[in-house]
């Protein structure tokens, strides 16, 4: 039976290679683990620059990125092709796009807002 995609569920329920490397305690809510939040943590003696990530996109999953993956699957209850917009690191699902023909086409999906 084909698998009924919802917004904000990780795509392979945060496997990688069949290990378990992301959790996700609230559904639909922050992935762990996060990325680092203050850099360097430890006060060195002298001023020190706060670790900044130069991404364009902060997923609600809470990862950063310039470019989200796009997965073509199955939709049983649209019964057709659809495309999720998925978290390149934890494939949190952050979009699902349908059918698959208007994630193809530029006039109708110029851009991808993740």
């Amino acid at each position: 039976m084909a698998h009924e995609y919802v917004v904000g569920e990780l795509y392979h329920g945060g496997l990688v290679n069949g290990q378990q490397v992301w959790t996700q305690p609230i559904p639909g809510g922050l992935v762990y683990p996060q990325p680092q939040a203050l850099s360097p943590e430890k006060y060195m003696g002298y001023q020190q620059m706060q670790m900044i990530y130069p991404a364009q996109y902060c997923l609600p999953c809470g990862h950063y990125q310039n470019c989200p993956t796009v997965q073509e699957a199955f939709q049983p209850s649209l019964n057709e092709q659809v495309a999720l917009v998925l978290c390149s690191q934890c494939g949190y699902i952050a979009q699902i796009i349908a059918p698959f023909s208007s994630f193809e086409s530029y006039i109708d999906t110029p851009l991808i807002i993740a």
